[in-house]
């Protein structure tokens, strides 16, 4: 076996290596960014119209989703928002 072979099976898994590391790098800057946050309120400026689906209770024990909007408070009473982290909620 000439020294040339002994030197590419050496080298082979190695630069197969770095090949497939770069690839998987490349991939991975492919990602598209994450979404950005949502626009701040300042005080004393009116909150943007969200959505929420909340739990009732069923007279049969069970539960039912509904869903109420900001906008249906607005004009008619004050509403708060309380934001607190859940548990096991992540950060």
């Amino acid at each position: 076996m000439s020294i040339n072979t002994r030197v590419q099976r050496r080298l082979g898994p190695l630069v197969g290596l770095v090949a497939f590391l770069a690839s998987g790098h490349a991939l991975a800057r492919q990602t598209p960014p994450p979404p950005s946050p949502p626009p701040a309120v300042t005080i004393g400026e009116a909150a943007p119209d969200f959505t929420l689906t909340y739990l009732v209770p069923k007279p049969d024990g069970g539960f039912e989703n509904r869903q109420v909007a900001l906008s249906t408070f607005r004009g008619k009473q004050n509403v708060v928002l309380a934001f607190f982290p859940a548990a096991f909620s992540p950060g």
